[in-house]
């Protein structure tokens, strides 16, 4: 009897972290209440239920599903607990959240992978990476889950409401005197409660309890963990118990996961009908893909629970994010590393774009056929390293560089430093009708160089 009212109290003393705080909040103080008992932002919160809410307003559903199950900021009953008449464990708030979340993202595959998808699945991937990345043992979580719902303790009590304070007026008869508590500190000066409630008795100490006597013949207790070591709230000594039958599974869990990738992989090339690495990770497919594999490693996670320990899924979901925020934001495609040399010979083709996403490179214009007038617009990137553009001495060259940070030089004269925005002009060697070279430079870090050809 004992243990189960300390643990009926310590459950209690814990769900009076999580309660929607509507002094800190936008709306009702959900998003502040659940970033304040997990100890993050609360605008991620935020951002995660509006997100999701564009998919189908379930992060509208989400949002009203948290209200309801969330108590006031004064420790009252929730109107979930109220219309259950039972308690509702705050630590089974967030587990909810990315079940019903996860539930989302399963029924959002049926009509196949869509920009709703990923839009459920991305807040659920990062939640659960978050989760594990604080310590929070997801199997336990959603292995306890069920149970912690079949409890059929009762609700908390209403609070009752504090009575105002009353103050003691001396001008004012007793018989006058309104009812509630009287502060008397407008006449002692002190602060409410008296001078006694201020300096306790030092000699005053609590009466010790009376020790009971063991009964003669008692059983010793057994040796080895007790049950309270092997409880879930004793995840090292879970651990150290658990068979090794549990972390092999969560082994080919992994293994599932990879092969799961794979399959989506090949379903993705035959339905583009392109067998290269662009149908997986292009501007087009990308996105889709990456995150199907996302929810499939999301999937996975929560599965984690009930077949085993997911261990490397987590590593696998960080990097399987980045390439889907890559993938939205760039071509993968098209990046190139190294060294580049580009020489054209015609007008086309020195107006085709030059880029190169890092190393060096090299443009010789001194190739290309020019007529007196002509006007020829060249256009070169490098992301980090360093390009040189070399121009035919009877040609006009007017140069535009822009450096996030590095050097540009142009013929004799140099500037670096910070954003650079270098506009100058090199005249011909001869005078007359010469050509025209536009040449426009643009860099991340990097040397960015246009000279004469060499005699």
């Amino acid at each position: 009897m004992d243990n189960a009212g300390d643990t009926t109290a310590g459950e209690a003393t814990a769900d009076e972290g999580l309660r929607r705080r509507p002094d800190a909040g936008v709306l009702t103080g959900v998003c502040a209440g659940l970033g304040r008992y997990t100890g993050t932002d609360p605008v991620l919160w935020r951002v995660a239920f509006c997100l999701t809410g564009l998919a189908g307003l379930v992060g509208v559903l989400l949002y009203v599903g948290a209200w309801l199950a969330m108590r006031d900021a004064r420790g009252g009953p929730a109107m979930a607990e109220q219309l259950l008449n039972r308690q509702i464990p705050a630590r089974t708030v967030p587990t909810l959240l990315a079940a019903a979340l996860a539930v989302a993202t399963a029924l959002s595959l049926v009509g196949g992978v869509a920009w709703g998808t990923l839009v459920l699945a991305a807040p659920l991937v990062l939640g659960l990476l978050t989760a594990h990345g604080r310590g929070v043992v997801l199997q336990r979580e959603f292995r306890e889950l069920p149970s912690l719902l079949r409890r059929h303790a009762p609700p908390p009590p209403a609070p009752e409401p504090e009575p105002g304070p009353a103050y003691y007026n001396p001008a004012q008869p007793w018989a006058q005197a309104p009812a509630g508590p009287i502060d008397l500190a407008v006449l002692g000066g002190g602060v409410p409660g008296g001078a006694a409630a201020q300096r306790p008795s030092e000699s005053s100490e609590p009466p010790e309890e009376p020790e009971e006597p063991e009964a003669p013949g008692a059983p010793e207790p057994p040796e080895g963990p007790s049950p309270e070591a092997l409880s879930p709230e004793a995840p090292e000594a879970s651990e150290k118990h658990r068979p090794r039958r549990r972390r092999a599974r969560g082994t080919r869990l992994l293994a599932f996961a990879f092969w799961a990738a794979v399959a989506a992989a090949g379903g993705f090339m035959l339905a583009t009908g392109e067998f290269s690495l662009a149908a997986l990770v292009g501007p087009q497919s990308g996105p889709l893909y990456l995150g199907s594999v996302a929810v499939i490693i999301g999937l996975a996670l929560v599965a984690g629970a009930w077949v085993g320990d997911p261990r490397g899924l987590a590593v696998v979901g960080v990097l399987v994010a980045v390439l889907l925020v890559a993938a939205s934001a760039t071509d993968l495609t098209g990046m190139r590393f190294g060294e580049a040399q580009w020489r054209p010979r015609t007008v086309a083709e020195a107006q085709r774009p030059f880029e190169l996403t890092g190393g060096t490179a090299e443009i010789d214009l001194t190739r290309m056929e020019l007529g007196p007038g002509d006007e020829v617009a060249v256009r070169a990137k490098v992301g980090f390293g360093g390009m040189e553009v070399v121009v035919p001495p009877e040609a006009r060259v007017r140069v535009h560089g822009t450096s996030a940070f590095g050097e540009i030089r142009v013929d004799e004269s140099m500037r670096s430093g910070p954003r650079l925005d270098v506009r100058e002009t090199m005249e011909p060697a001869a005078a007359g009708d010469a050509p025209v070279l536009d040449v426009t430079l643009s860099s991340y870090v990097g040397d960015l160089e246009v000279r004469r050809e060499k005699a």
